[in-house]
């Protein structure tokens, strides 16, 4: 055997941030801030549009800081019950204890 490591480069390894914020995340709020403010072509449009791009690009950061692949734990996390009570059935598996 040889003691020669095997070089990981730290960009395989990083989650994809854009701006502080998760990517994907990032970029469907520009979209939707450029709806407001270029489609729409109105002030109170671009003010919503700037106002929307400003908080919810704070909130991704936010978000990113604190678990940056937050869009794909978040929806598994939704899934779990806060609590499971412990109840026994009828239907499970009989366990014999080897000692």
């Amino acid at each position: 055997m040889s003691d020669e490591a095997t070089p990981i480069h730290e960009s395989l390894n990083r989650p994809i941030l854009m701006m502080g914020g998760e990517r994907n995340l990032v970029l469907m709020l520009g979209i939707l801030a450029g709806v407001f403010i270029f489609s729409l072509a109105k002030f109170w449009a671009a003010a919503i549009g700037i106002t929307l791009w400003t908080v919810g690009q704070w909130a991704l950061s936010r978000a990113a800081t604190y678990d940056p692949q937050l869009s794909k734990t978040g929806v598994r996390l939704m899934k779990y019950r806060r609590f499971y009570p412990a109840r026994a059935t009828p239907y499970a598996k009989i366990r014999e204890i080897k000692t």
